[in-house]
């Protein structure tokens, strides 16, 4: 199955994602505990872009938790370390998600993609190595664009992320006016 992929976020444009009226608007708080994000936790996010919803995962997992932010472009985690370097519980790395070489198996509660997954060239590698990287009983978390991607777009995602050994485990029931949650578990 051949899956659309968008063009990846121009860095040119990051400080769209840091204005201050996008705190208001999406309401990232309310957001990343939807998407199951809790104190503790050892968190993947992919396509961290320049940081901004790193910092309140940051926040959630709090000290006894940790977060690796990955990008495929380094000059968006230059922008996230300029910005974030003083968060003591987050690593960014500049990294392909269909290849997460630094990695290990078994490493991660959950794999958290923000905006992100419709970027992914090599998305069926990509789940593979979600997978791979995932605890047993690890959830695969993914908000997607509500106005951006297209219905048969979330069915293929389904899909393809189903026949890779995840079960669904939500459905967009959780979604908002800006996006499609869809959640999946590692069993």
């Amino acid at each position: 199955m051949k899956l659309k992929t968008y063009a990846l976020f121009n860095p040119l444009f990051s400080f769209i994602l840091d204005n201050p009226a996008r705190k208001f608007i999406e309401n990232p708080e309310r957001k990343i505990r939807l998407m199951g994000v809790k104190p503790g936790m050892k968190i993947l996010e992919v396509g961290a872009a320049n940081g901004f919803i790193t910092y309140y995962l940051s926040k959630f997992v709090g000290v006894k938790g940790s977060v690796i932010s990955i990008d495929i472009q380094k000059k968006m985690i230059d922008k996230a370390l300029r910005k974030y370097s003083f968060l003591n519980n987050v690593s960014f790395k500049t990294e392909d998600a269909a290849d997460l070489k630094s990695i290990k198996n078994n490493e991660f509660d959950l794999v958290f993609l923000y905006y992100s997954f419709h970027e992914i060239k090599e998305k069926e590698k990509a789940v593979k190595e979600f997978y791979r990287v995932l605890k047993n009983g690890g959830v695969l978390s993914i908000k997607e664009p509500k106005f951006e991607i297209k219905e048969k777009d979330i069915a293929d995602y389904k899909n393809l992320i189903t026949g890779n050994s995840f079960n669904i485990t939500e459905n967009e029931e959780d979604s908002d006016l800006l996006g499609r949650y869809i959640k999946f578990i590692k069993p």
